[in-house]
């Protein structure tokens, strides 16, 4: 796909080699093929988008160390390939307003570039301790249910400041908490209900009211509930309480999605950045001779499997196929959605030798073609099945 999308550039670095506006443009779309995917999030004021682009930023995961993460860029600013959009409610307002715009035929064609975040999630019934749970029901119901959560490649609950808190937990702030954990319930209970009851002078213990502010504003009321509870049932030292903070803050499946959805298909999203960028110029400033270029754009799009793939993972993942159990799974990960190398595709171990990848991707070609061909199932079905197919040919073409 790279190589097809230089060769457009270098025919439109011809085109417009008279330009140098446009020579500058083609010329940054080639260098950006060879740079990191850039990441963008974005989403209302105060919904939390620096504080979770740090907690991921900060993270030292290998599967995020190739992105370059970009917090709220503006219009005149880096264009990203790909974007995590955050809202603090999953209601039709700020779902309306955070769907991807529409763009160009190709850009509508290949939307699989973002993905949602319900970027508050311990706000969620008024903050109780069952909040994350309770979003993360209501972020699954919204992807498979909501139309306006169609164009997203997941929609995934977070409590961004959790995170962060969870991330950067001091020493000095798990002594405190622990501290707070060792008062009995029954005597502390009335004190943590509130912001302002944690920061009552009337509060037991001789810890001054800047410091039980300083926790809150690190973790958020229910970020010291929730510790509180963590300490009491076992995590008993700071790594501990770090570790379970940060898996109960969701950030851990950000992180998953963004690496199978963005990292996983960096090379494709890339391209697709360059080609809108490329259609834009062609549409903005025509000349003589690109409407063959335009041609070529338009035989791109149509070739580009991998945006079929990331779509259908999508859909099957929303429950917006009739494909599901087994099948789901399988097909999911032979779209590429655990992994885009053969063995991750088929399953197997990434030392498997080749003869065992052709043999099960043989396997699974043959058993997909049969889906693909039933006549007593259901249209889209199949269509779904021919995708899967497509993806089977293309893992064994690899070892013609």
């Amino acid at each position: 796909m790279t190589r097809d999308v230089r060769d457009l550039l270098a025919a439109a670095a011809g085109l417009y080699r008279d330009d140098p506006r446009a020579s500058a443009l083609l010329h940054d779309c080639l260098n950006r093929l060879e740079q990191p995917l850039r990441v963008a999030f974005t989403g209302a004021p105060a919904s939390g988008k620096s504080t979770l682009a740090a907690a991921l930023g900060e993270w030292p995961t290998r599967a995020l160390r190739d992105l370059v993460l970009l917090d709220d860029p503006g219009p005149a600013d880096e264009v990203p390939d790909a974007t995590v959009r955050l809202v603090r409610h999953l209601e039709p307002d700020e779902l309306a307003a955070a769907h991807p715009p529409g763009g160009s035929p190709f850009a509508r064609q290949s939307a699989v570039n973002s993905v949602l975040v319900l970027s508050r999630a311990d706000e969620v019934g008024a903050g109780r301790i069952d909040a994350l749970l309770t979003a993360k029901q209501l972020a699954r119901r919204a992807w498979r249910e909501d139309p306006l959560c169609t164009g997203f490649l997941g929609v995934i609950a977070v409590a961004g400041q959790l995170a962060y808190g969870g991330r950067s937990l001091r020493d000095d702030e798990f002594d405190l908490l622990a501290a707070f954990a060792a008062v009995p319930r029954e005597e502390l209970e009335r004190h943590v209900l509130s912001v302002d009851s944690f920061t009552d002078p009337a509060f037991p213990g001789p810890i001054p009211v800047e410091t039980r502010r300083s926790l809150v504003v690190r973790f958020g009321m229910f970020g010291v509930r929730l510790a509180l509870t963590l300490i009491r049932t076992g995590c008993d030292d700071r790594i501990k309480l770090s570790a379970e903070l940060v898996r109960r803050s969701g950030l851990g499946e950000l992180r998953d999605t963004l690496a199978g959805c963005f990292v996983a298909r960096a090379e494709a999203l890339k391209a697709r950045t360059a080609v809108i960028r490329l259609e834009a110029l062609l549409a903005a400033q025509p000349r003589p001779g690109g409407d063959r270029l335009v041609s070529r754009v338009e035989r791109f799009a149509a070739a580009a499997h991998d945006f079929r793939e990331l779509r259908l993972i999508a859909d099957i993942r929303g429950g917006r196929t009739a494909l599901s159990g087994d099948p789901a799974e399988e097909a999911v990960r032979l779209l590429g959605a655990q992994g885009t190398a053969p063995a991750d595709r088929l399953g197997l171990e990434p030392d498997a030798d080749p003869g065992e990848i052709y043999d099960a991707g043989l396997d699974a070609l043959r058993r997909w073609r049969h889906e693909a061909e039933r006549p007593d199932r259901p249209h889209a079905e199949r269509t779904a099945a021919h995708v899967v197919v497509r993806s089977t040919e293309g893992l064994l073409s690899l070892f013609a």
